[in-house]
């Protein structure tokens, strides 16, 4: 197998003889990943450098205010084709990691790739032989963005117990990150995305005792 496992799915070589033909990258190749963490927890409350004391410090103090993000490359994928054009007898079980890519005849790529059209299916044919010139995860999906955010509030009980409320906010700005497009153009939905790789906005309210 010339690739592992990836969004894609898998592939084999098409050409033992010429494996160059099948040179590519990984499919779980990500060039540009960026993911970065912070928290800030406000100077006020209990033990802290403003409204230390009183009523006041117990309801307006000890919050903290918490983010992650992580943006990041699409993930390539392999095309494919049904069949067994080069008539070496391959299991019908195989499909999913068919060895036949499509000859691609244009350009692939769209100027507004679409969830309903992501790539220029157009530009692809099946191959008249077993063999295609098309490489290797040559496509790309979408990149994806994705933050999330949360609110802590500590209420101290004596000297040893604390009362931490949560509110949790998964894909605040409910970023829809696409996931893979169909990637056998011998569907009828090829080109067309059906999933996405994160879920949408969820808030998480949670209430923890420490003693």
């Amino acid at each position: 197998m010339e690739n592992g496992p990836g969004s894609g799915g898998f592939s084999i070589w098409q050409n033992y003889y010429d494996l160059n033909a099948s040179r590519g990258v990984l499919a779980f190749s990500i060039p540009h990943f960026l993911s970065m963490a912070g928290q800030y927890a406000l100077p006020v409350g209990r033990g802290q450098r403003y409204l230390n004391q009183g009523p006041a410090s117990y309801i307006l103090g000890n919050w903290q205010v918490n983010t992650a993000i992580q943006l990041r490359s699409g993930q390539p994928y392999n095309l494919a084709i049904s069949g067994d054009i080069a008539n070496i007898q391959a299991p019908a079980s195989a499909n999913w990691f068919s060895y036949m890519r499509p000859n691609v005849v244009g350009n692939p790529k769209l100027a507004h790739p679409m969830r309903n059209e992501w790539y220029n299916t157009a530009a692809f044919v099946s191959p008249a032989t077993g063999t295609s010139n098309s490489g290797t995860n040559s496509l790309s999906s979408a990149h994806v963005s994705e933050m999330d955010m949360s609110l802590f509030k500590n209420f101290p009980i004596g000297e040893q117990w604390s009362l931490n409320f949560r509110a949790e906010v998964f894909n605040i700005f409910n970023f829809q990150n696409y996931g893979v497009p169909d990637d056998n153009i011998s569907d009828p939905t090829a080109g067309v995305i059906t999933n996405n790789v994160t879920t949408p906005r969820e808030l998480q309210l949670g209430v923890h005792l420490t003693f």
